[in-house]
């Protein structure tokens, strides 16, 4: 069985793969030259700016308008549907509220005209009949 020499020795084997870091790669002592690079921590990745007061504005407003849009889209669909149907059955019902508060209000009115002057036709219907015989 072959023997394989560590790096840091004269002879490398050529069967020793140089790619796999060994202890002495990473810590020579005395030896600072042979030493890895040590791998350098990733950068770290800074998130963005906070923003600012009018991209935050802007950015409401874009959201504004998108909501405006749903709600727009939604009363929509709801008047062309089913919200129709309920306006029209409120209107209706609304119409013959109104239509019978006015039938009330005429047939009061005609009431109280008519038993002022029905009042005064017989009295005056009554007055010619007491001539009429009288006069016979």
């Amino acid at each position: 069985m072959p023997t394989t020499t560590a790096p840091d020795t004269a002879e490398t084997p050529e069967n020793f793969d140089s790619s796999i870091p060994v202890l002495t790669n990473v810590i020579v002592p005395g030896r600072p030259d042979r030493a890895r690079v040590a791998p350098r921590a990733p950068e770290p990745v800074l998130s963005p700016a906070a923003p600012s007061r009018e991209e935050l504005a802007h950015g409401a407003d874009r959201d504004a308008d998108v909501i405006a849009d749903r709600l727009r889209g939604r009363f929509t669909h709801f008047l062309t549907g089913d919200g129709r149907a309920l306006i029209e059955e409120r209107c209706r019902e609304s119409l013959q509220e109104h239509s019978n508060w006015l039938v009330s209000q005429i047939t009061r009115e005609v009431a109280l005209a008519l038993e002022t002057e029905l009042t005064q036709w017989v009295r005056e219907a009554v007055a010619d009949e007491l001539e009429r015989r009288g006069r016979q």
